[in-house]
């Protein structure tokens, strides 16, 4: 199982939007939490759907700041127990039938009201026994080492922060990637970056999954980056990362390139033999051939573009943990604005071929909207035979 969580910054932006739409595509999460959404419930709700996520749960933002999200696909069996303005509280049906909790959390960003994050952890813990993991944007760090440039920060918040986790027996998994996951965006002397995300963990939540990790994702657009976990289960339970032998099917985005066309034609041309060779094992035969070449082709067709976002998130992790952020930040900004540009380019390809689609098939539809447009008709005629006292009128 796969959860991710995001203190985004602002869904309404497109940057924002068009990131997290990719990150998506590539990790395949089951569970996503977000902080900061900035949308009311029913704009969180649209942005689910559009990003194929079949369930969502949001807390409304309050004025231009605030709103959470819990985003989940269709297999995943969730139930919410408890939400405000800083967590979103759930539970987890795995296959056998037992539960899990998951709890997104967002810490106070105000550090005098950072406490009431702490209490409400607290609080969480005592509601059930059951495994359990917390994640999502604490606004705090637990070791001065998470924290670079700038002044020191208080131990005292620190601990604060650390007797919160010991008090409800949760422990901090760690990650792989870049060490921190904020930073405050001033490149140079004043740069500033620490670890504020993170997902932490009850034994009885290791007792059940084996290799707990979590990944600081590279980000490009809001200051902090996303974090996902990705467990397993000991013996059986929950499957899904049981990973299957890949299906090979035909794909139907290929359908409206020419070059699929051609690659098809080309083969059943050439390789049929009908009136010599058994026609089912014909049939068999030029079909592989064909379904290997157009996967040979789309690779070629389509995976450029991922290849080369690999390569520029490579090439801004690469710069970060050369510093130079702290020196100057026109370089980082150069690789994230081709990043952005990257995925821009790719949403409007995407709706280019849409829309081409769209007017190809257009004369297809014109029976429905013409049986629309006549029953619209005939009712407004229906309408119209009444007179004013509700009877009807004889010719």
């Amino acid at each position: 199982m796969k959860i991710l969580s995001w203190n985004i910054r602002g869904l309404g932006n497109p940057r924002m939007y068009l990131a997290l739409k990719k990150i998506l595509q590539v990790h395949s999460p089951h569970l996503v939490f977000l902080c900061e959404t900035k949308l009311k419930t029913m704009r969180m709700n649209e942005v689910s759907r559009k990003l194929n996520y079949e369930n969502c749960f949001a807390v409304s933002s309050i004025g231009k700041g605030g709103g959470l999200a819990l985003l989940w696909k269709s297999e995943t069996n969730v139930q919410i127990n408890s939400f405000n303005q800083h967590h979103i509280d759930a539970e987890i049906v795995m296959e056998n039938g037992k539960l899990i909790r998951c709890t997104g959390v967002y810490g106070h960003p105000d550090m005098r009201q950072r406490k009431h994050t702490w209490t409400l952890l607290r609080r969480l813990s005592g509601f059930s026994s059951t495994s359990w993991s917390c994640f999502g944007d604490f606004n705090e760090i637990l070791h001065p080492f998470e924290k670079s440039g700038g002044n020191e920060r208080h131990l005292r918040l620190i601990t604060d922060f650390r007797e919160a986790l010991r008090d409800c027996d949760l422990l901090d998994i760690g990650y792989k990637g870049y060490p921190f996951t904020w930073s405050n965006g001033k490149f140079g002397p004043a740069f500033v970056e620490e670890r504020l995300d993170r997902f932490v963990c009850n034994g009885a939540w290791r007792d059940i999954f084996s290799d707990v990790v979590a990944t600081n994702i590279d980000t490009w657009t809001s200051d902090h980056c996303p974090v996902m976990m990705e467990v397993q289960t000991r013996g059986c339970g929950m499957n899904f990362n049981q990973r299957r032998a890949a299906r090979i099917h035909y794909e139907n985005m290929w359908s409206p390139y020419d070059d699929c066309k051609e690659i098809v034609e080309e083969e059943w041309s050439t390789q049929g033999r009908w009136n010599i060779e058994n026609p089912a094992s014909v049939f068999q035969k030029v079909a592989k051939k064909s379904m290997a070449r157009l996967i040979l082709w789309s690779k070629e067709e389509f995976r450029g573009r991922q290849k080369k976002l690999e390569k520029l998130t490579k090439q801004l992790r690469s710069r970060k943990l050369n510093r130079v952020q702290y020196v100057d930040g026109n370089k980082i900004k150069e690789v994230e604005r081709q990043i952005q540009n990257l995925l821009a380019d790719e949403e409007i390809f995407w709706k280019q071929r849409s829309r081409a689609d769209w007017l190809k098939g257009g004369d297809k539809n014109t029976k429905f909207f013409h049986h629309k447009a006549s029953s619209k008709k005939k009712k407004k005629k229906k309408k119209n035979l009444g007179d004013r006292k509700c009877s009807w009128k004889l010719d």
